[in-house]
């Protein structure tokens, strides 16, 4: 199967009903497989989240992109230049999920090393958010 897809896994402003993913309107480009987890650490950077590479657990969703093309919007939208990485806000790079186990998927890796005091403990961008806004 992984020779079949081209996965990404989406685990802050881009998920499910956040909004962000309906205004690039891509999403027939897309197809939602279901929640995953990748090892990481995030962030709360206000409007966004930061994944940055750690031990923790964040959870996300997995998406099979149906239009490799896709990734050239995404990368418009975090901030990502290939040509250009030093300067970008967020970096997408291969990693191994944890959930599902055996899946190599594309995340956008943030670029900078944020406050410690800003890091979401539990690893849940949607939670978080609920928590924080009351709602």
């Amino acid at each position: 199967m992984e020779n079949e897809n081209i996965w990404i896994a989406l685990y802050g402003s881009l998920m499910r009903g956040l909004g962000a993913i309906d205004s690039l309107g891509i999403n027939d480009r897309l197809r939602y497989v279901g929640p995953c987890i990748c090892a990481g650490d995030l962030f709360d950077l206000g409007d966004y989240p930061g994944l940055r590479p750690g031990e923790a657990q964040v959870i996300g969703e997995l998406y099979a992109l149906l239009d490799p093309r896709v990734l050239e919007v995404l990368d418009e939208f975090e901030g990502f230049d290939p040509d250009r990485p030093r300067e970008s806000l967020y970096l997408r790079e291969r990693v191994d999920l944890i959930e599902p186990a055996g899946t190599r998927a594309w995340v956008y890796h943030y670029n900078h090393v944020p406050d410690a005091s800003l890091r979401i403990v539990k690893g849940d961008w949607r939670a978080h958010l609920h928590a924080r806004t009351g709602s």
